[in-house]
Formats: structure tokens, C-alpha cells, sequence
């Protein structure tokens, strides 16, 4: 057999090689996009990848292979007679006529005496009784009879009081309530023994939680209504924004039940007939109360909380510190209400509620403690109605002094408003599913599991629901420092663990009509709407390469290969209400929702080159427009076709004119 010099294949081998690198940086986009939208089953699949640091593509806030979900317009023109831009944010200042007579500070109680002229009559003494919770009882709220006498200042013991002050005549001039967090000995020591066992089994950080809930904000109306709340979580706390957050039932309550407790109401004993109380069941604040943490719960609005409304709430108290005997209160003393029930002794109620959440924080700061606040009144059913200034105080005062270094902040709404005309357009019924969701981390802690904080930047864009929070929560209590690695079919997913990217609304049990990911369908290559759009893209095309025009030809359109539209379910677009909770729940639809957002992600071939391109085209029926969004991939080899232009990034779209 013949024998090649070692010289001749050596040379022969460089050219090969040399040969394949040059083949291989030709053909490398496609390569790296890959099979974009070419098969039905793996739509979109080039999307986010694994990577930490992956972006999500532009028109999306959730754009995986199994779930797409579109970035509309804060403003957009479909919504703009509903939403009002720089709506103020809730105060009592010029409601309220008399500045308060006694203010607290810590467990003290003091009288204002320069205030007391804004009263009828010179100021003689004032007095107190303690506000306190039947036995067994939700609805109602009991005055003790001892009552404490004060001229100036007075330590308070009591959780709860009513306050009387009289003029020198003994007529009643003044009253008021005071909620305080007093230490309580034997809880203290009860929680230290219980804090200490569960530390002995081996569980890694003792993460605070502080949960602060918003009713009916939806993600797109947090960002309208609570800039500055929005730009503290973001600037200064560094939260993560979860975009693809799903509600998976209607209403509060069973939106919430999920997030607290693992489970949909249903598959619990509960139902509408036997309207048992809840206390049986191991909601998140009873299984970290389990574990040696101090808990509270509060809530505004009592006649509508969230397990009170038509239900038997709990028979004993849900957490040590329980505000709702001192919400009652102030419920029943309808004379102190002001500026739609919003005001309260010329503070607005919310301000009251989150003052005694940082005052429980602030007095437990170095034992471990779980806070869950929800607020229902001033957002329940107006969508421009906020509380921003209040929130971002509360914050502004959480960072200042400090009490935020050890705990894990969920910022967060049930859903979206769920009335009002606003819910005739997509967009509005978008929101409705798409509820706020903050997450806040320590810095240390960040730093210490980066893992954990890559985890939550993916997280941001995949499709997520409460059933996670109530896995995130069981994360915190059982924290082993390990990130697991979920399937896309568990329901409940932690968000400290990579949520799956090809998990869908079936996987995670969000029903149809509540589904925010588009349905993808193949179209006709010949629609009306296709063509428009291969134009469009290719209008963007040539966009790019318009600076090099002397020497890139400018394409036009040679065959519209395979089209897919994507498009909101006819379930969500017609759904008009849901009854029940449990027993005979049933959906009602109607007419279709005006505003629809077609996604078309269409391959086209063009001219003179034969190049074979893939993108998405946003088609909007309000505006009867057409928008090219997100990343424009080329799927066959471009070769030397490109030499007359030395931009890489340039080199898939440009055809140098010298070839033609």
C-alpha cells in the first residue's frame, strides 16, 4: 500500500480542520438558535435556557417551551378610559379636623396635652380598658372592666386598649385605640425551647419571614399605582420580581388557602355546608409557630377577612399576636371613621395595621418570627386607589432601623381587580391572573447560597403560582443550604429550586380559564395576517443592514415556509365570573374580551440570497398594528455570502450585492 509523506497529511489535515472552523462560525447562529417554533411540540424552545443570566425575549414576560406569556403596554390604548396615571395615594391629613390627644411609643402610652385645645373643655384625666377576645369567638370583642387612670404617661401591658379622656366638668372629650406587642414570659419561653429542638435537628439559617399582602394588585398596577414602594423593592431591597406569578382560583380565599397551606380548598374537609373552623388546619404560621417562631396575623376590613367572610374563621387565635379583637373595635366604633372608612382617628387604617406589624418586628428582632399582614380595604375594588406613601414609609422604617437583615420579604396580591369594566378588555382580564409578587433575600444570605439567588433570577420568568410560596415557605422552616432539582409535573415547586422551563398551566393545576400562557395553533401560510407579518420581518431585517445599503441587498419576501399563532384561550378571553368555592363551582362565559394580542412566529425565505429566517410578530387588534419583537434567527448556512461587511452581528442578514 501507497505511503502519504507525514508532511502531505499533515497539511491535508490543518486544511480540514481550518475548513470545519470556518463552516462552523458560518452556520453558528442557527446552530445556537436552533429548531425555533419548527415543531408544534417544542415551540419557542430556544428561549431561556438554563443559564442564571439568561434574558427573556423581548415581547415576553414568560417564554418557555411550554408556556408563553406576552408583555403588553402599561398604557396600552385598550385600558386608558380605565387606569389613571399618578393616582394620589391615600391620606387622612385633610380629612381629619382634630389631631390626636394620646399617641404611643414602644408599650407607653402618652397624653398630647398641646393638642388638648383642638377639644371642648380643659383636659382633666384620661383612662384605659383593655380590648381582649372571647372564647371561641371571631365576631366578637369584649371590654374589660378595670379601667387604669392616667394624667401624662402610662406602661401598658394589655395587647389591645380603649382610651376615654374627660374634661374638668367629667365629660367625655376624647377616645381612641391602641394596639401594642407586649412580651408575653411564658410564650417567650415556650418559643425558646421549641426554637431550640428544631435547630437541634440540623436545619441550616433561621430565616424571619415577613409576608405583606395587597388585595386585587395586579403586577401591571403595582407598577401604576406604588412607584415608590415598587422602586424601594427593586433599589434597595433588590427583590425579585416574579412576572409569570398565576393565580389558580378566583378569589382570595382560595388563592390563599394554596399559598398558606399546600392545598386547593377542596381537597380539605371544609366546604360551604359544614363551614367548619379552620383551626385544625397546618397553615404556614402554625407550622413555623411549631418550630420556636413568634407569629403574628393581621388584616383590615374584618367583616371581609379572608377566612372570616361567610365562614367561621378561627376559634383560637391563628398566631400569638392577632389584631383582629382590636380591627373589630375599631369597626364597631363607627363615630372615629372618616374619608370612607379608610380613616381612623385621623390615621389611615392601613398605617395603624402596619405600625403594629413593625412594632411586633421591632420588640422580636432577635427571635425568630413569622409576620403575615394582608390589606383588603383601599384596593379591594377600585383600581386606582393606592396606598403607596403609607407602604413605602413601612419600608423606608423596616430598612432604617434595621429589621430586615435576617428575614425573607414576600411583598405580594391574591389576584388582579376582579370587577369593573376593565375586565372587558384582555388586558384587564390579564391582570386579573397576574397578581404582584415580590421576593426579598438578605444580602448575606444571597451572597452565602448564590445558587439560590441564580435560582430566583430564573425564576422571575417561568410560570409560578401560590403552591410555590407554600413550598418556598417549607424551604425557609427546613432549610438544608441544597437546591433540589424539581420535574415539571410536581405542583408545588420551591422557589429557592430552578423551576422547570417546560412546565405548563396543566403541570402546575392552573385551570384553562385562568390561564395566562397563549394556545399555539398552526395557521395557514396564505392568511392575511401572515403575509402582513412576514413583511414586518422582513422590514427588520433590512432595518438592520440599512447603514451597509451600498453593499447589502435588500431583501424581499420569496415564501412564507410555517406559521404558528399564538393567542389567549377562548376560555380566558369569555370568562365572566365563577360561583362557589367548593360546592357546585361552576364558570360562567360570555362574549369575548376586546384587545386580543396575537403572537405570529412565522419562517420565511427571501430574496436574492435564499436566506431562511424565524422570528415573532406581535399583532395588536385595538391598534390594528404589527410589531416585530424579540430575536430574528437565521436557520441555514450564510457561508462568504456576508464578506463585504466586517460586523459580525451583521454577517446572518447581509447578502453583498456584488454577488448578484
Amino acid at each position: 500500500m501507497r505511503q502519504f509523506p507525514k508532511i502531505l497529511v499533515l497539511v491535508l489535515l490543518i486544511s480540514l480542520i481550518g475548513s470545519t472552523l470556518l463552516f462552523l462560525h458560518s452556520t453558528s447562529d442557527y446552530q445556537n438558535v436552533g429548531t425555533l417554533l419548527h415543531s408544534q411540540t417544542n415551540v419557542l424552545s430556544h428561549e431561556l435556557q438554563d443559564e442564571p443570566t439568561a434574558k427573556i425575549e423581548e415581547g415576553y414576560i414568560v417564554h418557555t417551551s411550554h408556556c408563553q406569556i406576552p408583555d403588553v403596554d402599561l398604557w396600552h390604548p385598550s385600558i386608558l378610559q380605565y387606569v389613571r396615571n399618578n393616582s394620589p395615594s391615600l391620606a387622612c391629613s385633610r380629612i381629619a379636623t382634630k389631631p390626636p390627644l394620646t399617641y404611643t411609643e414602644d408599650d407607653m402610652l402618652y397624653i398630647n396635652k398641646t393638642n388638648s385645645p383642638f377639644y371642648n373643655g380643659s383636659l382633666l384625666f384620661c383612662e384605659y380598658v383593655e380590648i381582649f377576645r372571647p372564647p371561641n369567638n371571631d365576631f366578637k370583642f369584649d371590654l374589660g372592666h378595670k379601667r387604669v387612670v392616667f394624667t401624662e404617661k402610662v406602661l401598658v401591658k394589655k395587647e389591645f386598649i380603649k382610651v376615654y379622656c374627660y374634661s374638668t366638668n367629667n365629660t367625655l372629650m376624647y377616645q381612641n385605640l391602641h394596639a401594642f406587642t407586649p412580651t408575653k414570659p411564658l410564650l417567650r419561653h415556650m418559643k425558646d425551647n421549641l426554637s431550640l429542638r428544631h435547630k437541634r435537628r440540623g436545619y441550616l439559617e433561621q430565616l424571619n419571614v415577613l409576608m405583606v399582602g395587597l388585595d386585587s394588585v395586579s403586577r401591571l398596577n403595582f407598577h401604576r399605582q406604588f412607584p415608590k414602594t415598587l422602586k424601594i423593592l427593586r433599589s434597595n431591597l433588590k427583590a425579585y420580581e416574579m412576572y409569570g406569578y398565576n393565580k389558580v382560583r378566583d378569589n382570595t380565599f382560595i388563592n390563599l388557602t394554596p399559598m398558606f397551606l399546600g392545598k386547593y380548598v377542596e381537597e380539605t374537609d371544609w366546604n360551604e355546608t359544614n363551614n367548619e373552623p379552620f383551626d385544625k388546619y397546618k397553615f404556614a404560621w402554625k407550622r413555623f409557630a411549631d418550630a420556636g417562631y413568634h407569629t403574628l396575623f393581621a388584616e383590615d376590613a374584618p367583616s371581609i377577612a379572608i377566612w372570616n367572610f361567610e365562614k367561621e374563621g378561627f376559634h383560637h387565635p391563628p398566631a400569638d399576636y392577632y389584631l383582629r379583637p382590636f380591627s373589630l373595635a375599631m369597626a364597631s366604633t363607627s363615630s372615629m371613621w372618616t374619608n370612607y372608612k379608610h380613616c381612623f382617628g385621623g390615621r389611615l387604617e392601613t398605617d395603624i395595621t402596619l405600625e403594629y406589624v413593625y412594632n411586633f418586628i421591632k420588640s422580636r428582632q432577635r427571635a425568630p418570627h413569622f409576620a403575615f399582614t394582608f390589606l383588603t380595604r383601599p384596593t379591594y375594588d377600585s383600581v386606582n386607589q393606592n396606598t403607596d406613601q403609607s407602604h413605602a414609609q413601612f419600608l423606608e422604617s423596616m430598612i432604617r432601623s434595621r429589621l430586615l437583615e435576617n428575614t425573607i420579604l414576600i411583598y405580594f396580591s391574591d389576584h388582579g381587580i376582579r370587577r369593573g369594566d376593565i375586565l372587558s378588555t384582555y388586558i384587564g382580564k390579564l391582570e386579573e391572573r397576574l397578581p404582584a409578587m415580590f421576593i426579598s433575600l438578605p444580602d448575606w444570605f444571597a451572597r452565602k447560597y448564590p445558587q439560590i439567588a441564580q435560582n430566583l433570577e430564573v425564576n422571575q420568568h417561568r410560570l409560578t403560582t401560590p403552591f410555590d410560596i407554600n413550598a418556598l415557605l417549607d424551604n425557609v422552616l427546613r432549610f438544608t443550604g441544597i437546591p433540589k432539582h424539581p420535574s415539571a409535573n410536581m405542583r408545588s415547586i420551591s422557589l429557592f429550586d430552578k423551576v422547570p422551563q417546560d412546565r405548563s398551566c396543566a403541570s402546575a393545576t392552573i385551570d384553562d380559564h385562568w390561564c395566562t400562557c397563549l394556545q399555539q395553533q398552526p395557521v395557514p401560510v396564505s392568511d392575511k395576517k401572515v403575509i402582513r407579518a412576514a413583511k414586518v420581518l422582513i422590514g427588520k431585517i433590512n432595518k438592520k443592514t440599512a447603514a451597509h445599503h451600498k453593499v447589502c441587498a435588500r431583501y424581499k419576501l420569496d415564501e412564507i415556509t410555517d406559521a404558528l399563532q399564538a393567542t389567549p384561550t377562548h376560555k380566558l378571553m369569555t370568562f365572566k365570573l365563577s360561583m362557589n368555592d367548593v360546592i357546585g363551582r361552576k364558570e360562567y362565559y360570555g362574549e369575548e374580551a376586546i384587545g386580543r394580542v396575537t403572537m405570529y412566529h412565522i419562517t420565511i425565505r427571501v430574496k436574492p440570497s435564499g436566506g431562511v429566517f424565524q422570528g415573532t410578530v406581535k399583532y395588536d387588534s385595538t391598534t390594528n398594528s404589527y410589531r416585530s419583537s424579540g430575536y430574528i434567527s437565521r436557520t441555514n448556512a450564510y457561508g462568504s455570502s456576508s464578506f463585504c461587511v466586517k460586523d459580525h452581528s451583521l454577517k446572518k442578514y447581509c447578502y453583498c450585492k456584488e454577488l448578484m
